[in-house]
């Protein structure tokens, strides 16, 4: 049984996990993809064929979020991580933020993920994304 200061490890991990991927994908960083990607792993974004279960396919859509003028992060207003043994899951809610050279626009935004502890470390097995109206 893990002992308190690991449970409270593996949470911190895996909000710094979270805010990692903001970081990341603001700043247009490849890195995105192997932090995200394992074997098994699927996205599921916000926008109509936002749906990725392949490497290539998550390589592809971040190259479509990069080329994109804007550049977006999230700012998370709730983050709520449950652990059981070696799986997570989180729900978080902020807004989806987009960054261009003439404004700023933010949009609310949900996450539902699931992480899977092995020898390595905790890993993305499932993002999910919505933009809720």
């Amino acid at each position: 049984m893990p002992s308190i200061e690991d449970a409270a490890n593996d949470h911190q991990t895996i909000l710094a996990m979270i805010e990692r991927l903001s970081v990341l994908l603001y700043d247009r960083n490849p890195e995105i993809v192997s932090e995200l990607w394992s074997s098994g792993f699927r996205l599921v974004g916000s926008e109509i064929g936002e749906i990725v279960e392949t490497h290539e396919g998550l390589v592809a859509l971040i190259d479509n979020l990069f080329s994109r003028a804007p550049r977006f992060s999230w700012d998370w207003m709730r983050k709520d991580i449950s652990i059981h043994k070696d799986f997570a899951w989180a729900f978080a809610e902020g807004h989806l933020v987009q960054t261009s050279i003439e404004s700023v626009k933010r949009t609310p935004y949900r996450l539902a993920a699931i992480f899977q502890k092995d020898s390595t470390g905790w890993k993305w097995r499932l993002f999910s994304g919505s933009e809720p109206v």
